[in-house]
């Protein structure tokens, strides 16, 4: 069995970890938990309904997702949530941009414990 943090998402398996593939290091184990917090549903974690961004509302707005307030209201829960359930991430700026119902996040922050600078793109989809 091999070594790591966390089952890597998508699940699945290989020769080395057996049944799940985990993440071999510090730096993509925070990636993962980024994305994760990004791409969740408020209420979707039964332990915690408050977690996650909650960012598909966004997509079903009447007006379409153009509203600068909206793409401000994005930004700041993207920040906040990160804020709360990654405190070992300093967020240096979150842009977010619309194409037909699809979300792009940018994110570019640094993780503290490493001093390593990342950037992610994340599509969220209606």
């Amino acid at each position: 069995m091999g070594t790591g943090y966390q089952p890597s998402i998508p699940l699945r398996t290989d020769q080395i970890d057996g049944a799940y593939v985990l993440t071999k290091t510090y730096n993509e184990n925070v990636r993962q938990n980024v994305r994760m917090i990004v791409l969740t549903e408020k209420g979707e974690k039964l332990t915690d309904i408050n977690f996650g961004c909650g960012l598909k509302r966004f997509l079903f707005e009447p007006n379409g997702f153009t509203q600068e307030a909206e793409i401000d209201s994005a930004e700041e829960e993207i920040i906040s949530q990160l804020g709360t359930y990654a405190p070992y991430v300093s967020v240096n700026e979150v842009r977010v941009s619309t194409q037909e119902h699809t979300l792009s996040i940018t994110i570019d922050y640094t993780i503290l414990p490493t001093n390593t600078k990342e950037t992610d793109t994340i599509e969220v989809l209606a």
